[in-house]
């Protein structure tokens, strides 16, 4: 009989310990869940007019982000005139596209933003809006995150482009 009930208090404290353990992991999680996440790069687009009111474009670039170190950068994006053909330029473009950023340990993050801004062939191009990390590799692979993507670029080759992102990242 005396046996049984430290069989029962032991299985007890078991539970306890499983217990708190998930919750003490839950703790972990929940803060390291909204970390800041900071990215500039440099590089270069190559556009393609898919026609009058449509670019094609595939980015490349390098910088630095946040909890990243070094990073490479592509894009595959889709500019659009609104409205179709534009009056006048500037003019305004919405910009669709997914991103690939890869860390020096080649861990990589995948997303996508949806930007706005203008295109003016003289001065550049001018967009902001608003991003998603949407999966990854590695230690990044379960990765979350939003925040807003900003982007300058020249109208003529050899299109060099800059940009940000500044958010929030969890993984």
């Amino acid at each position: 009989m005396r046996i049984s009930k430290i069989v029962l208090l032991s299985a007890a404290l078991c539970v306890l310990a499983v217990g708190a353990g998930a919750q003490t992991l839950s703790l972990l999680n929940t803060a390291a869940a909204a970390r800041p996440f900071h990215a500039v790069i440099e590089g270069n687009a190559n556009p393609t007019f898919i026609d009058p009111c449509t670019i094609e474009n595939h980015e490349t670039a390098s910088g630095k982000a946040l909890h990243l170190g070094r990073i490479t950068w592509s894009s595959d994006e889709m500019a659009v005139f609104v409205p179709c053909p534009p009056p006048t330029f500037p003019a305004i473009i919405e910009v669709t596209g997914n991103f690939t950023m890869t860390a020096a340990n080649g861990d990589e993050i995948y997303g996508e933003y949806h930007t706005t801004g203008t295109f003016d062939p003289v001065a550049g191009v001018s967009v902001r809006g608003e991003y998603t990390f949407t999966s990854g590799t590695g230690r990044f692979r379960n990765v979350t995150g939003t925040g807003v993507i900003t982007a300058n670029g020249a109208a003529t080759p050899p299109f060099e482009v800059v940009g940000s992102l500044d958010g929030t990242i969890s993984y």
